[in-house]
């Protein structure tokens, strides 16, 4: 048996330590043990940790041992309750200043397209006057599906995340 199998082959060394294995195997890794000093030192250091964990005192578990975990196990609820969440409006709490940067925006654009010499001409068409209030309704309904759909978010991100 060559050096390099046997301190390869470190199961080889474990069946001489424990008696196992077979026969001409155990011979041949005995008979390399007798020229190899790191297999020898490999099998003194295994019989020494063997030899600690024998000695190792068995330890036994309290006698009420199981009665304690089968009464937790009992006592504990089978089924959690899921508690379904509720949108909240802090979301919103954090978009009033985009609000109302938004609110001052529109009034600013507002003075300024009312300052445009053309204007006054422009409210006197008939098309300008009957379209305006379908404007200023699809600007109001506009804004309000904008809020709806932020106020939405926070519950649609945790519906997607389940």
């Amino acid at each position: 048996m060559s050096v390099e199998r046997s301190e390869g082959d470190r199961n080889a060394l474990l069946a001489v330590h424990f008696g196992e294995g077979e026969a001409r195997t155990v011979a041949a890794t005995r008979a390399h043990l007798e020229g190899c000093p790191r297999c020898q030192e490999y099998l003194r250091v295994l019989s020494e940790v063997d030899a600690a964990l024998r000695a190792w005192p068995e330890e036994v578990p309290p006698p009420d041992l199981a009665a304690r975990v089968l009464s937790q196990a009992t006592r504990r609820p089978q089924h959690v309750a899921v508690v379904a969440s509720v949108p909240s409006a802090m979301p919103l709490v954090g978009l009033l200043p985009v609000i109302a940067a938004l609110l001052l925006s529109i009034r600013e654009l507002a003075q300024w397209l009312a300052a445009l010499p053309f204007w006054d001409s422009l409210e006197e068409w008939p098309a300008v006057q009957v379209a305006a209030p379908f404007g200023a309704a699809a600007l109001v309904l506009f804004a309000l599906g904008g809020l709806a759909s932020l106020a939405a978010a926070p519950a649609l991100l945790m519906e997607s995340r389940r």
